[in-house]
């Protein structure tokens, strides 16, 4: 195998190896890995109105996106929904902190970032706001695209 291919197929496979292990960090507010992130049909994240999400401050972390309640009701605008990615680093953030109303990016990677509901930094050293999502709400289904 010469050189140049064998750098390759270690970047890779580094890679892969990465994007798992990031993968493996993000969790959903029951603590438990979501066993259906995509929701199916093209949806990043999907909630049962019915049984998730019920009070302000619950919040869900699957499929590339942090969805919170943010107010009562069943309307779109009772929640927020944006990209799970910090964009400092590129971590999952790590959960949704009630009593500061803020998206804190502590774990793995361990700096420290907080981003306010809308998605705009509230402190650093993030620079760039997490991306917005889109929520529908069909009967008791929420799907965030």
């Amino acid at each position: 195998m010469e050189r140049r291919d064998f750098v390759t197929n270690l970047s890779v496979a580094l890679a892969l190896a990465c994007t798992g292990g990031l993968a493996a960090c993000s969790k959903s507010d029951s603590g438990d890995p979501d066993p259906n992130p995509g929701g199916g049909g093209g949806a990043l994240l999907t909630a049962n109105l019915g049984s998730e999400l019920q009070n302000t401050g619950d919040y869900k972390i699957g499929g590339g996106v942090i969805l919170i309640r943010i107010a009562a009701g069943n309307t779109v605008s009772s929640f927020a929904a944006l990209s799970s990615t910090c964009t400092h680093q590129g971590c999952t953030v790590a959960r949704f902190n009630s009593s500061t109303n803020l998206i804190e990016c502590n774990a793995p990677c361990g700096h420290g970032s907080r981003y306010t509901t809308s998605g705009a930094v509230n402190t650093g050293p993030a620079t760039a706001a997490l991306a917005k999502r889109t929520i529908t709400i069909s009967g008791s289904t929420l799907t965030v695209t």
